[in-house]
């Protein structure tokens, strides 16, 4: 017998154990697993087979903004997605739905909201956030253009990409990825005609679409 299984990516273990746990009383007859970053986030997703849920840290180690929401999306449209974060502004709440997230929790949740949220998105429910304000501004046309062609990226390509936007050259993506610089600009070739750009300034600029925005209007 398939053992069903919820995935949680999130960098910070003492919040990804807390959830963990709630998780595990809450659905007993799951397999509860969790990942520190979207390298790992992208292996096990690729592993599992009977993937239920994915609970996805908005800020995750390789993460370009809501890039790696946007490929497991594409990649995974069966497995529905709660995003998790402390950023609770308005616009990275819309954000986070338009590009294909079932459901935003912030951070501070109480325990029976987040159970409620886990089960109604279990039940397939879509468009939650409780307690959180959204956007009435759809997310541009051109953002979600971006988000789909991130989805089409392969894992490698996604490394790339992020490692791109922190500035790294070819010769420095090259090193870190242990490949030959050849190779990063075969990816980088791949990326730019995903995108539909043609420099790799204009690639950042696409891919900074999908960050998120500051809690501005929380902010003292």
């Amino acid at each position: 017998m398939t053992i069903k299984t919820i995935l949680i990516a999130d960098d910070h273990p003492l919040f990804s154990g807390a959830i963990g746990g709630i998780l595990k009383d809450l659905l007993p007859d799951h397999q509860i697993l969790s990942v520190p970053d979207v390298d790992s986030l992208q292996k096990v997703a690729e592993r599992e087979t009977e993937l239920s849920l994915l609970l996805l840290d908005l800020n995750m180690p390789g993460a370009i903004g809501f890039s790696a929401l946007s490929w497991f999306v594409g990649n995974f449209p069966a497995t529905p997605v709660i995003m998790i974060s402390a950023n609770g502004h308005s616009t990275t709440v819309r954000k986070a739905l338009d590009f294909g997230a079932a459901a935003f929790i912030e951070k501070s949740a109480d325990k029976t909201t987040i159970e409620q949220c886990v089960l109604a998105v279990l039940k397939g429910e879509t468009g939650l956030h409780p307690n959180l304000t959204i956007s009435s501004r759809p997310t541009q046309l051109e953002t979600i253009d971006t988000a789909a062609a991130i989805a089409s990226l392969t894992p490698q390509q996604l490394k790339v990409s992020s490692m791109l936007v922190e500035g790294l050259l070819n010769k420095q993506i090259a090193y870190e990825l242990n490949v030959k610089e050849a190779t990063i600009k075969a990816h980088m070739t791949e990326i730019m005609r995903k995108l539909g750009v043609f420099s790799r300034t204009q690639a950042v600029l696409a891919l900074s679409q999908l960050a998120a925005e500051q809690p501005q209007e929380h902010a003292q």
